[in-house]
């Protein structure tokens, strides 16, 4: 019995010694990693994984998964904000990612900067003039604008312009409503101002010189003899006394030593 026994004590310690090592392994190897600098640039107004981070994997997939999660705002154009390495793993789990499937490598914070543009003003002068030139000819060339934009920062992208109604156009001024648009979106908003340019002033009658008087009203004209008691130029009203009347009266200039009076 004893030596039965003893065989069998044997046989089993020859059988640990001959048993191959036992392998441990993962049960869940992460199937992604996940790259993130800690400086960046974005373009977007709300940014997604696929816009910060370099994303490896073989499961192309998992990668476009990855890729659309949304992270939330970005910066205003120019502009920084701050990411953490925390507000990601939330998002992941947020999106039913298995965090021991994936492995991220990035800093506990990271500074976001939002891409930006100047508007080109002398584009937008251009632009404002042709709707001008639309409405008045080519004498819109000669017109002036008096509020020229201070620079305006836009995010990075195509930039256009749009016109808000049509040119309000009065008795020597015009004003128009101009929209920038990057990539179709309004980011910008002008109010621009012409003016039209100052014609040469020409004396037709001087003070203390007889002028033709000319009254109308109700289809009759009558004509007096008055002094101008100011200079002035065409179409311009000046005080005009009246020797027969021996009252002052106010004229409109027509023409050189000839004011009217409408009654």
């Amino acid at each position: 019995m004893l030596a039965v026994l003893m065989v069998g004590l044997l046989w089993t310690a020859s059988a640990r010694l001959t048993e191959e090592p036992r392998v441990h392994r993962l049960d869940n190897p992460a199937q992604a990693t996940i790259r993130i600098q800690a400086e960046l640039s974005v373009s977007v107004a709300r940014f997604r994984l696929g816009d910060i981070a370099t994303i490896e994997t073989e499961d192309t997939a998992l990668r476009a998964q990855l890729e659309q999660i949304e992270l939330g705002a970005a910066p205003l154009a120019g502009q920084t904000r701050i990411f953490t390495k925390q507000q990601l793993l939330t998002r992941l789990r947020q999106h039913k990612i298995d965090l021991n499937t994936v492995r991220v490598e990035m800093p506990d914070t990271v500074r976001l900067t939002r891409a930006a543009q100047i508007v080109d003003n002398s584009q937008l002068e251009s632009f404002a003039r042709e709707q001008l030139k639309a409405v008045l000819g080519e004498a819109a060339r000669e017109w002036a604008l008096e509020n020229p934009p201070a620079p305006t920062s836009v995010p990075s992208g195509a930039v256009e312009f749009r016109l808000e109604g049509a040119p309000r156009v009065a008795s020597g001024s015009a004003t128009m409503e101009i929209i920038a648009l990057v990539e179709g979106q309004p980011r910008a908003k002008y109010l621009l101002r012409f003016k039209a340019p100052q014609k040469a002033r020409s004396v037709a009658v001087r003070s203390g010189e007889s002028v033709q008087v000319r009254v109308r009203g109700d289809g009759v004209v009558l004509e007096t003899r008055g002094v101008a008691r100011a200079t002035g130029a065409h179409d311009e009203i000046i005080p005009v006394y009246i020797p027969d009347t021996q009252k002052t009266i106010r004229a409109q200039i027509i023409e050189p030593g000839v004011v009217e009076v409408k009654l």
